[in-house]
């Protein structure tokens, strides 16, 4: 994040002009975040933490909890249905380059919550501990947003929301083995998040999105999702305690 807001710093942009133009999308977005992902591809490099960051242990779930990761797509396609395409200027070229950044910005604010955070806190902390830490990181980089000129309010806002929804990626990421799933929600949903406030921004009559109401749902599944994930790992622990204990023991004598 240093990376990033140095860069904005450098070009003098304020968050609440971010997306307006072709222009601010590449300094604040392609940049910025391009440069950030490159310095957390070779931390990740030095770390040798590729796989574990990428690749989940052990796949948990599935069947209805794949409504989580449903919903967030539903609510990016909501998010595009209400988007005003022939308000976007440069259409083709804007949406050239939002697409670019907001893969950039999936790929790196993934790496970092749900990849290197989880990895690093399964390392001195029980799962319950990992998710919350994760999307407590998720939600404190949206913090510094309040110094490049985005309103107390609607950033404490966003810290409440960025936690609720690193909840729901979370649980895909569990679901689904792979943070590569999420890395391609996160990108979706920002990516329509963007282009539809980008679109209605001058519009007394903007059509309202329901795409936020998916999301919401979306995290409600996903409470209900990490509660049978977390549990899922304690029943595996406490049925793997008694062989382990076992084994042991018949090991004793052969050791002696």
């Amino acid at each position: 994040m240093v990376v990033v807001f140095a860069v904005w710093i450098a070009t003098g942009i304020r968050y609440d002009d971010i997306g307006d133009t072709v222009e601010t999308v590449q300094k604040s977005v392609v940049l910025a975040v391009g440069l950030g992902s490159a310095y957390l591809a070779v931390m990740t490099t030095l770390f040798g933490w590729w796989r574990p960051a990428i690749h989940e242990p052990r796949k948990v779930g599935g069947g209805w909890m794949w409504t989580v990761p449903a919903l967030l797509v539903v609510g990016a396609a909501l998010n595009l249905a209400a988007t005003r395409w022939g308000e976007v200027d440069g259409l083709g070229t804007y949406v050239l380059w939002l697409g670019i950044g907001t893969l950039l910005v999936g790929f790196s604010e993934e790496l970092m919550t749900r990849g290197l955070a989880i990895v690093g806190g399964r390392g001195s902390m029980h799962e319950k501990w990992v998710w919350v830490f994760s999307g407590a990181l998720f939600a404190l980089i949206h913090v510094p947003n309040a110094l490049f000129g985005q309103d107390v309010g609607p950033t404490l806002q966003q810290v409440v929301f960025a936690f609720a929804v690193g909840l729901t990626y979370y649980v895909t990421r569990r679901i689904a083995g792979t943070l590569v799933l999420t890395m391609a929600l996160h990108a979706i949903w920002d990516f329509s998040t963007f282009i539809q406030a980008h679109s209605v921004e001058h519009l007394e009559d903007a059509t309202p999105s329901m795409g936020s109401f998916a999301m919401y749902f979306a995290v409600i599944v996903g409470i209900f999702a990490l509660v049978r994930i977390l549990q899922d790992r304690r029943r595996r622990r406490t049925r793997r305690r008694p062989a382990h204990r076992a084994r042991s023991h018949r090991m004793i004598p052969r050791m002696l």
